[in-house]
């Protein structure tokens, strides 16, 4: 999904450490760790229970724009709240709260992954890596999938940017923005449509996420696997290479 250059977002700079701290003063903020297509991530201390912690931040200013509105940012923002929270696995990022900050900006506070996700893991590793090694990671990624298909939640967005491992070694599964409940629509109900928001990462996307009258389910999540695993063995993401 792609912002234009006029947009609300384009024109926002996420707010510094300090400033974050002033409006969301449960948290110490330590540093910004970057910014995506829905806003900045922190990393963070839960002060209660001194926890450390991602916290994403949707601004206001984006979620009130008519581009935002069509969008769904802020439905988008709280369902993958909803859908992490509905979680409890080892390979699946945990959520520990939800709201807003005083200055009316949306926030999500996580479990934080000291590592790098699976993109950055493989150019770490030259480009590719060994099948000894891809197979233990696509496993574990399974195994969580499983757990969450047989809970009802089908993620819609795997690919190896929301793939996450630990300084440990450990596999983790984020970003449940465009997930929805097995028992919703073809298009995940609540307003989450294909004509308002694109649903996916193209080069991970199984045909029927776009197909017209299609209602995808779980097996969009195995055919991103299965493109994932080619990219990892290969260093190449099959575009095109094959017609499902």
């Amino acid at each position: 999904m792609s912002l234009s250059t006029n947009s609300a977002y384009s024109n926002w700079e996420p707010p510094s450490p300090t400033e974050l701290q002033a409006i969301l003063p449960a948290y110490g903020v330590i540093r910004l760790l970057g910014r995506g297509g829905m806003g900045a991530v922190y990393e963070g201390i839960q002060r209660n229970l001194d926890r450390r912690v991602a916290i994403k931040l949707l601004p206001v200013s984006l979620r009130l724009s008519e581009e935002g509105a069509g969008y769904n940012f802020a439905e988008r923002f709280q369902r993958e709240a909803r859908s992490m929270a509905s979680l409890d696995h080892p390979a699946i990022v945990g959520v520990y709260d939800f709201g807003r900050t005083t200055a009316e900006d949306d926030y999500l506070a996580m479990e934080f992954v000291d590592g790098t996700d699976l993109h950055q893991y493989r150019h770490q590793l030259g480009g590719k890596i060994p099948p000894d090694h891809t197979v233990p990671i696509v496993d574990h990624v399974l195994e969580a999938l499983q757990y969450a298909h047989d809970n009802g939640v089908i993620h819609r967005d795997i690919k190896p940017a929301n793939i996450l491992i630990d300084r440990n070694g450990k596999v983790k599964i984020a970003d449940f923005g465009l997930a929805k409940r097995a028992s919703e629509g073809a298009n995940g109900g609540n307003g989450l449509t294909l004509t308002n928001m694109a649903l996916g990462t193209p080069d991970y996307a199984a045909p029927e996420i776009t197909a017209a009258g299609a209602a995808p389910d779980h097996r969009v999540d195995l055919f991103a696997v299965g493109v994932v695993l080619y990219e990892l063995l290969t260093g190449v993401v099959p575009r095109g290479r094959w017609r499902p």
